[in-house]
């Protein structure tokens, strides 16, 4: 009875929203031929919404999913079967909180390989390049007829051997009115600039392989002003952050990527960052207290784990301190202890004074004078 019930309001549904969809079709049709456009772009400012949205928290169910597809899976079981299966699972046993998070985070990096992962050949990355700009291109045209605003997207290859086109879009006048410049010429130039990026140069790997760690680094610890220490790594990474970058090329010493001085090595590593092989985790409680007793087995045996600062020369010399001021004998010791000012500071300038009474001999010259006359 009630299947049948449920049955009854779905095609109630579905006949009401027939007629809202035919109503809508005939309103549409008079809106564009009252204004004079084409019913498509009606369409678009009707329903031009945006398809995109923030992506959630992996959930512990679809992470137990993922784990017992990888498991069973054969490409013939579905969704549900494997739900019912994991179902089962946990009636007959329950999940602790490190077994938990070891699944979301296999997950994780599962959803990581999916969306930053290399296409497997020149074929497949052009179709996805395509799907996507023109996704992209109509989300923008969209926001321009409802909000008015201009955006230009250029789109060109990485490599001199990929077969993607450069695309553009929108405000082709403005290169040529404000810049003088026809905008062909962006994308060409644009497009020498991209090939020469992926040069496989000692240098040039190496700032990528830098980049590649340390955004990865930001990314896992949400912190935006942390930078990654390659001699204190063990310390002041692992055990003061709770991650650790796993899967580093066996053959490739650990170490900072700027010094590393082969290109076999650094392209090893590089490849292994760009494949998601080499990536940051999120160690669990347990991870972290076998991280923690290994690094304080190697401390005993003698390995140099952190590094350590330079001992000061006068290190165990006992220093002079500043005596109370209430102290006996105070005054005496801390005059002894100032510096002699230097005798520059000590000399003063000083102006000769002027008498106070001048000597009157003017008497004296004028009998002078008389004498002489006579």
């Amino acid at each position: 009875i009630a299947r049948a019930q449920k049955a009854a309001k779905a095609k109630l549904l579905y006949e009401s929203i027939e007629v809202l969809l035919k109503d809508q079709r005939s309103k549409t049709e008079a809106l564009a031929c009252q204004h004079d456009i084409t019913i498509d772009h009606v369409k678009q400012l009707i329903g031009g919404e945006t398809h995109y949205c923030t992506s959630q928290k992996i959930q512990l169910r679809n992470a137990l999913v993922h784990a017992k597809a990888v498991e069973v899976n054969t490409g013939q079981r579905g969704v549900h079967d494997l739900m019912k299966m994991v179902q089962e699972d946990l009636k007959a046993r329950m999940l602790t909180c490190e077994e938990e998070e070891e699944y979301i985070t296999k997950l994780a990096e599962h959803c990581d390989v999916r969306v930053y992962g290399v296409r497997a050949n020149n074929t497949t990355a052009s179709r996805d390049v395509l799907v996507t700009v023109d996704r992209v291109t109509t989300e923008l045209k969209n926001l321009r007829d409802q909000t008015g605003i201009y955006a230009t997207l250029f789109v060109t290859r990485g490599h001199i051997n990929d077969s993607i086109q450069s695309t553009w879009n929108n405000s082709a006048d403005f290169w040529d009115d404000i810049l003088q410049k026809p905008i062909t010429d962006i994308p060409r130039q644009y497009e020498q600039w991209a090939c020469t990026q992926n040069q496989n140069s000692l240098s040039n790997m190496r700032k990528q392989v830098t980049r590649c760690i340390s955004d990865g680094l930001r990314k896992i610890t949400s912190k935006h002003d942390i930078a990654i220490n390659y001699i204190n790594y063990n310390v002041g990474i692992v055990q003061a952050y709770n991650v650790q970058l796993v899967n580093w090329p066996e053959k490739v010493k650990f170490r900072n990527p700027s010094t590393i001085g082969t290109v076999a090595e650094i392209h090893a590593l590089r490849d292994a960052l760009k494949a998601g092989m080499c990536t940051w985790k999120k160690l669990t409680h347990r991870e972290l207290d076998a991280h923690s007793a290994e690094v304080t087995n190697r401390m005993a045996v003698g390995e140099v784990i952190k590094k350590t600062h330079k001992k000061q020369s006068d290190a165990g010399v006992p220093r002079k301190h500043k005596a109370p001021a209430d102290a006996p004998g105070t005054e005496t010791q801390n005059t002894s202890a100032w510096k002699r000012p230097k005798a520059s500071v000590l000399r003063t300038w000083t102006v000769p004074k002027s008498v106070a009474f001048l000597p009157d001999n003017t008497d004296d010259d004028t009998e002078e004078e008389e004498e002489e006359e006579e």
